[in-house]
């Protein structure tokens, strides 16, 4: 690794720890803005990049302190997989790592800003309990992501973590050490949700974290924490026991995927109940003079097919009457009969969905950030693509929501509310994220119309997870872009 200098300023030393400061330029580029609050091993910076103008998040990591954790050969070296391994398909949670380069005796490590608040700017606003978890949810399933490909995250510090203008939580400062595992990772979930519910932070000291804003927890007289139910009596008690048993790591809530789950379930028991009627309702068809006879009364009904179960022609009246009515008979008493007639299916139900992500495997993904607005219940929210100067090209494909239930479901039909018609979708088996499309199997398809679409998509086994796909974007102005305002699902749990 070549060292790259700083404009200015010469390598920082023992006797000078900090020769950085706003206006100055790291490695003839990254002019520094403002810096946040850490540990006294790391700053953490706001940048901007004068050669692509953008903004950057930039990590100055003491090399010293790398090679004091960790005294195998090539410390620096490890420092620098560890952190680019979290670059992989993340869906926005965890910012994608642009550079890393030597500054001095310093470690930069260059990022993706994250516009947005610090965690201790939305802690101090008193969020919602259901609010606190939609907001740990998906750096949680992106850190289990993290987790199946091999990387640690590091989520230590509450500085780490930006609250994005979406209201996500992003790891916005990526600098993993050699010593992360994934158990620190999930105490570090615990302790997100922990201080979105009190407004304090949880976790051992490790730097400077009231100057963040965060004043330490509170805790008891064998040195737990004080569970955030016992603190605010609004706080669920699940959600609280959430978090504690994330902090602590006990079992059963000791992976990334297991506080997935649990904050999955919460969120779709808050929707169950309080989602409102607004799944297009199913339209029967008027029945015709010959469906309005075969609807006679069910003795007069009963005491014909006696007639003909003597004359031993019972299979025909009951094909011939039966399929002539939308509506057959609750039930009859014939015990024949029953063994015959199948029982109808029971009318689809709401299925509600606990959340949604961007899939797009060959691509950065469209808007990952607000996936969730399709299926947040809220017609007048939604998600939508990027703005592309021309149809989908063929390298891409198409771009899609996979929407995740908390149990399996039996689905059987798709509506989607678009302001976007003429837009193609597809409804699929959900791949795993980072798995091809070609490893998906159609469902149904249909083009778009105004209003409400409705979509027929019975899946072959109950599933927890659906892949809605666009195929085909919506002609706009200066380009082609499609939007999903609301997606719903009618079908049967499992």
């Amino acid at each position: 690794m070549t060292a790259m200098p700083v404009s200015g300023v010469p390598p920082h030393s023992p006797q000078d720890r900090d020769p950085f400061a706003p206006g100055m330029v790291v490695a003839t580029r990254y002019t520094l803005l403002g810096r946040f609050a850490g540990p006294d091993w790391v700053q953490w910076w706001h940048a901007h990049d004068t050669e692509l103008c953008r903004d950057v998040s930039l990590s100055l990591v003491d090399s010293a302190h790398l090679r004091d954790t960790d005294t195998r050969p090539d410390p620096v070296a490890r420092f620098c997989r560890n952190t680019t391994g979290t670059s992989f398909s993340h869906e926005g949670r965890i910012a994608q790592v642009y550079d890393i380069a030597a500054v001095g005796d310093r470690i930069a490590v260059v990022a993706e800003w994250t516009p947005g608040w610090r965690l201790a700017d939305i802690a101090r606003t008193v969020p919602r309990p259901l609010d606190a978890a939609r907001i740990v949810r998906d750096l949680a399933a992106a850190t289990a992501d993290a987790h199946h490909f091999g990387a640690r995250i590091s989520l230590d510090h509450p500085n780490r973590v930006r609250i994005s203008r979406e209201g996500l939580a992003v790891l916005a400062f990526p600098a993993t050490l050699a010593a992360a595992s994934t158990a620190d990772d999930v105490a570090g979930l615990g302790a997100l949700l922990y201080a979105l519910l009190l407004g304090t932070w949880p976790l051992p000291s490790c730097g400077e974290t009231h100057a963040a804003g965060l004043p330490p927890a509170g805790r008891r007289g064998d040195g737990s924490v004080v569970p955030p139910h016992r603190v605010r009596p609004t706080i669920p008690r699940r959600l609280s026991d959430v978090a504690v048993n994330a902090l602590t790591r006990r079992p059963g809530m000791d992976t990334a995927q297991a506080v997935v789950d649990a904050l999955d379930r919460m969120l779709a028991d808050a929707r169950a109940r309080s989602a409102p009627a607004f799944a297009p309702k199913k339209v029967r068809p008027k029945a015709d003079d010959r469906s309005a006879r075969s609807r006679a009364p069910l003795p007069a009904m009963s005491a014909a097919l006696a007639v003909v179960v003597a004359l031993g022609a019972a299979g025909w009246a009951i094909g011939t009457s039966f399929t002539a009515s939308d509506a057959p008979p609750a039930a009859v008493a014939d015990s024949t009969l029953s063994e015959i007639v199948p029982a109808p299916e029971p009318d689809p139900v709401p299925l509600i969905p606990s959340s949604a992500t961007v899939y797009s495997p060959q691509h950065f993904p469209d808007n990952g950030t607000r996936a969730s607005l399709a299926v947040d219940a809220n017609p007048a929210t939604f998600w939508a693509t990027d703005r592309y100067p021309q149809q989908l090209p063929p390298t891409k494909g198409g771009v899609g929501l996979i929407v995740s239930f908390p149990k399996p479901v039996d689905l059987r039909t798709v509506w989607i509310e678009s302001p976007t018609p003429g837009t193609r979708v597809e409804i699929r088996t959900a791949p795993a994220a980072w798995a091809n499309i070609g490893h998906t199997q159609l469902l149904g398809a249909a083009t778009l119309a105004p209003g409400v679409t409705r979509i027929a998509a019975r899946t072959p086994a109950p599933t927890t997870r659906v892949l809605v796909w666009i195929s085909g974007l919506s002609p706009v102005e200066s380009g082609f872009q499609s939007s999903l305002s609301e997606i719903g699902f009618l079908g049967g749990g499992a």
